[in-house]
């Protein structure tokens, strides 16, 4: 993938970007058409089904067997895009693990979150009863151009690219780690702490819990990952800890508007049925995420 604008330490391709495409799209599909292979003809056990509630009177029923047999699959998925990316290079550049191992490090961990999204959208495209065929290529084909962009971003020096795609791309994985622990503190407060009540003060406190987590890992990552080559220090400092802070508090009002609005009124009084709790999550996720990019990119991290 060529950059308009790299960073000077950042190792150019040895090979065109025709044969890195090509050689990429074979390496994908391969471990696609393996986890589709995999899960359409291995033995389906009988364990009953797993009911999960995702909105007030909605659940989703996943069948257990289906569930279990897609977890080989999601393990062994990456793993196996990551070792066939490192052995056949299709940029020609050798990987770079970092000292002591630290690139790798962090292309694992996060490589653990292709694997609960392969879950995740099993769970929720098997749950809307969906064929195997159906879900598996879209689950696995989403799952390995993630690990593909983690693989570029990590083994071949693009967390130091000052060029826009990776800066957004970095972003976005930082995002994503702090909704899922939003998400996380969100749904267990809301439906597990007060068992799915809708009352306004739960609504304000599951929020808020969400809120105070994925704050702290945002500033955190945002700091030391996304901006890493901000031109100034001012995120380092009281004013700019400050700043972020606040920032983030707009977000998060925003974020309540969204949830009040698009939950609260339209879904459980309005009646509009496909704004779910995990839609509404999603709708109000991306854009508190363009919203805080922007503010952050003008004021904290310039």
């Amino acid at each position: 993938m060529k950059e308009k604008n790299p960073s000077p330490d950042i190792r150019p391709a040895t090979r065109t970007l025709l044969v890195e495409c090509a050689t990429t799209g074979v390496i994908l599909l391969f471990v696609v058409s393996l986890c589709v292979l995999f899960e359409y003809f291995a033995p389906i056990a009988s364990e009953g089904v797993l009911e999960l509630t995702y909105s007030e009177g909605m659940t989703l029923v996943v069948d257990k067997g289906r569930l279990v047999n897609s977890l080989v699959p999601a393990f062994l998925s990456p793993a196996l895009t990551l070792g066939l990316l490192s052995f056949f290079r299709p940029s020609g550049l050798r990987p770079e693990i970092g000292t002591r191992g630290r690139q790798l490090l962090f292309l694992s961990i996060l490589s653990l979150f292709g694997v609960l999204a392969y879950v995740v959208l099993t769970i929720v495209l098997g749950g809307f009863g969906l064929p195997v065929l159906a879900v598996s290529p879209v689950t696995s084909l989403l799952v390995q151009v993630y690990v593909f962009l983690l693989y570029k971003l990590y083994m071949e020096g693009r967390y130091r690219s000052n060029a826009l795609f990776w800066e957004i791309f970095r972003f976005a994985i930082v995002g994503l780690v702090a909704a899922v622990f939003d998400f996380l503190f969100c749904y267990l407060v809301q439906f597990l702490a007060f068992g799915g009540r809708t009352d306004w003060y739960v609504t304000l406190l599951s929020t808020a819990c969400g809120f105070l987590v994925g704050v702290v890992i945002n500033y955190v990552l945002s700091t030391y990952m996304v901006y890493r080559n901000a031109k100034t220090k001012t995120s380092r400092t009281a004013k700019g800890i400050l700043l972020f802070f606040l920032l983030s508090v707009l977000g998060l009002l925003i974020g309540m508007g969204l949830q009040y609005l698009l939950y609260d009124y339209l879904f459980l009084q309005a009646k509009v049925s496909f704004l779910s709790y995990p839609v509404d999550f999603v709708i109000r996720t991306l854009v508190v995420m363009v919203f805080n990019y922007v503010t952050r990119k003008l004021f904290v991290y310039r």
